[in-house]
């Protein structure tokens, strides 16, 4: 039987006013969350590589400070947490949550024009938190941190500044169960066919992805994103990936802006923007978290800048086939999040 815990957690923060709009929101509110979570034990090889990690899941709940056009948010996001200082008393860990929120107001051009972050009640929901946990009874687990809450739809409805909630932390986690103590093996548990099995190999992805956006007018209208990769890739270990990426995105919103600045004619491909990117994946079984930091190597539209930031979550659904979740930024702005599929391909050239 797993390691089950639940954890309250109570939250104080405020809301950033990371654009000029937003200074008449900036006011300290609390946040509660109520999570359900997993201790580790080296089930599965990849679970002692990160120090025996904890995954959960949470609900977060906040009303967003002391104004009428703000509302409530409400969060449900899957988190994993990374021992980074480790011992039988205590641990210094960072944990990384992902997943949806809704917020009960938004933007209104007529209602709630004053609230201009964020014009969907449906968003994605991000949460980082850096905290240290102690452990005075084997039932009972205190922790104390900061943590970062973002909330923002990827612009596929606009405005789309995004909220952004630093706070500080504070919980208590509940042992549901017998512990497991970690299994400390001379033969480590079996490799799953997703995971790096010590060959040495050149991987090779190709994927595409899909998404709507909206460009910022106030008509509203949604414009398709199309785009595509290939990476290559090479293990460091069983952890750590690192390469380089091909890029070649199509944004339907580019003839607009275009349109703006420029009125002579112009090949309909030149609006397809060619990329180089410097690519990493950090590696959890079947799951892998890819960062990409890049530079447009084309393209008619220049609006946005010449680099650009991709941050995905790559999940093999069989053997080598993955579906993709990507955000594209440009700064700390988000271009879109789209979805998709790709295939992936192994050259073996060393048998350790």
């Amino acid at each position: 039987m797993p390691n089950l815990l639940f954890e309250p957690r109570v939250n104080y923060g405020f809301l950033m006013a990371h654009h000029i709009e937003m200074d008449i929101f900036n006011s300290h509110f609390p946040s509660f969350e109520f999570s359900i979570s997993r201790e580790t034990y080296g089930k599965r090889q990849w679970e002692s590589f990160y120090n025996y990690p904890v995954t959960g899941f949470t609900y977060w709940n906040a009303w967003l400070g002391n104004s009428k056009d703000l509302g409530q948010a409400h969060a449900l996001y899957p988190y994993i947490s990374f021992p980074l200082i480790k011992n039988d008393k205590s641990e210094v860990n960072f944990r990384l949550g992902a997943g949806l929120a809704y917020l009960t107001k938004k933007f209104d051009r007529l209602s709630n024009y004053k609230f201009n972050a964020i014009g969907s009640h449906l968003n994605a929901a991000v949460n980082l938190m850096a905290e240290y946990r102690w452990k005075p009874l084997k039932q009972l687990q205190l922790s104390a941190g900061i943590q970062l809450m973002h909330f923002s739809n990827g612009s596929t409805k606009t405005p789309n500044f995004g909220l952004n909630i630093p706070a500080v932390s504070a919980g208590a986690a509940f042992r549901l169960n017998k512990v497991n103590n970690p299994i400390r093996q001379r033969v480590r548990p079996s490799l799953t066919m997703y995971e790096f099995d010590g060959r040495e190999f050149i991987e090779v992805k190709l994927g595409t992805t899909f998404a709507y956006k909206e460009s910022g007018d106030t008509d509203g209208t949604k414009y398709q994103v199309y785009s595509g990769f290939l990476s290559t890739m090479k293990n460091l270990d069983y952890k750590n990936k690192l390469g380089i990426c091909f890029d070649l995105s199509w944004d339907g919103s580019d003839a607009l802006l275009v349109a703006r600045t420029n009125h002579e004619p112009y090949p309909a491909r030149q609006l397809t923007k060619p990329g180089l990117s410097a690519a990493y994946e950090l590696v959890l079984d079947r799951t892998s978290f890819a960062f990409n930091l890049g530079f447009y190597l084309g393209g008619k539209d220049k609006s946005e800048g010449m680099s650009y930031y991709k941050l995905g979550i790559h999940y093999l659904i069989s053997k080598n086939l993955f579906a993709n979740l990507t955000l594209k930024t440009h700064y700390a702005r988000a271009d879109f999040v789209g979805i998709g599929l790709g295939y992936r391909f192994k050259w073996g050239y060393y048998l350790k």
